[in-house]
């Protein structure tokens, strides 16, 4: 009887007690309902940056400047105000979760200090792989019964020869890449698609040792270009490569927004354009390589000032090397000239692209000193 009473006390209470905690929840909903679900979008194998990385660049660049190289080297069309908001003394760039604020300076900085040739150090990028590799990357041609055309092997060959000369004029030179051994420890089954291999981890491992362990102040990519024709057409020509003419679905990407905000605000263009200018005169002029001229409408390119040679485009290499990079692409490898010249002596093309460049290098050196940019900061998430 007595348990009877206690339970007929206790329910009620027990109900009470209910009905108070579903009156709070309604009152007091989750805290996660109505939150945007947060996008980040970035480039393959990318990481999500540290923005404060740009933290040393505050009040270095004025607001006239970071435009001008905004519009005219790093973007081709508008679609970059959909991330930048430009103010009168800062500029708001869109992250995942908040923006960064860049503040401007209120005048220009003076030209970057200058550093001379013995006290360079270049480092020369084989573009490619070369070897068994060859085949995979797209880069094997075989015609008739003489050796293949690999340009992975080539540009290795011309690194060579080129690290000589350069090494003669006092400069200190590295090789990203020795053999045709690829610099990544990942291997093409790690990924479904084998370009993730060749293309993406194969670049991003490079970065790394350029910007952990060689630290230069110049890079040179070496490359021999190709077209798209199935069969072997006449013409050759040459065109130079600095970073820049990012496209909308590239600054869609979180990394690659920061990358070339970095590169930008690094001022790496002071150094690249004429530096690749110098170059370019000699496969123009001296090699006798009309320059490359990609359409109007062309829409991932940027040509440079007014030199029909040289144009800016984003790719991984010259966006992640923190330093400034020199890509050259001279000859095409399926051309009926330049098989003709292959089959005769492949030597004495790879001594013609080392000595454009060196001959190139060396009339920049007699009216300049290389100018030295920003210390560097450590990007560590390749």
């Amino acid at each position: 009887m007595k348990m009877r009473k206690g339970l007929v006390i206790i329910l009620p209470v027990l109900l009470l007690g209910v009905l108070i905690l579903l009156k709070h929840e309604e009152r007091t909903p989750d805290s996660t309902q109505n939150q945007p679900v947060v996008q980040i979008s970035l480039a393959d194998l990318g990481t999500i940056p540290d923005w404060r990385e740009l933290d040393r660049f505050q009040n270095t660049l004025s607001r006239t400047t970071f435009l001008d190289r905004l519009q005219t080297i790093y973007t081709k069309y508008d679609s970059w105000k959909k991330w930048i908001t430009i103010h009168s003394d800062h500029a708001l760039i869109l992250t995942h979760d908040t923006h960064y604020r860049l503040n401007f300076s209120s005048q220009e900085l003076p030209v970057l200090p200058s550093k001379s040739f013995s006290k360079l150090h270049i480092a020369l990028d084989p573009g490619h792989i070369g070897g068994d590799f060859a085949e995979m990357e797209e880069r094997h041609l075989l015609y008739g019964d003489h050796p293949p055309i690999q340009e992975g092997s080539m540009t290795l060959a011309t690194a060579k020869i080129l690290q000589k000369l350069l090494t003669k004029e006092g400069a200190r030179v590295s090789l990203i890449r020795e053999d045709e051994s690829p610099v990544t420890t990942a291997s093409p089954s790690d990924f479904n698609n084998a370009r993730l291999f060749y293309r993406t981890a194969e670049i991003r491992a490079r970065a790394k040792l350029v910007n952990e362990t060689l630290k230069p102040d110049l890079i040179i990519c070496l490359h021999y270009n190709a077209s798209g024709s199935p069969v072997p057409t006449p013409g050759q020509h040459y065109h130079a490569l600095i970073n820049g003419a990012y496209h909308e679905s590239e600054l869609a990407h979180e990394d690659e927004r920061f990358q070339m905000l970095h590169r930008l605000l690094s001022r790496y263009s002071e150094i690249e354009v004429p530096v690749a200018a110098a170059i370019s005169h000699q496969f123009t002029e001296e090699v006798g390589l009309p320059p490359f001229q990609y359409q109007p409408d062309h829409p991932y390119s940027v040509n440079i000032g007014d030199n029909e040679a040289l144009w800016a485009r984003n790719l991984l290499a010259n966006r992640l090397y923190q330093c400034p990079v020199v890509f050259l692409e001279p000859y095409v490898m399926n051309s009926t000239e330049f098989i003709a010249r292959y089959k005769e002596d492949p030597e004495a093309i790879y001594h013609e692209y080392a000595n454009a460049v060196i001959t190139g290098l060396k009339s920049y050196f007699k009216t300049n000193e290389f100018l030295f940019t920003h210390r560097r900061s450590r990007l560590p998430r390749l």
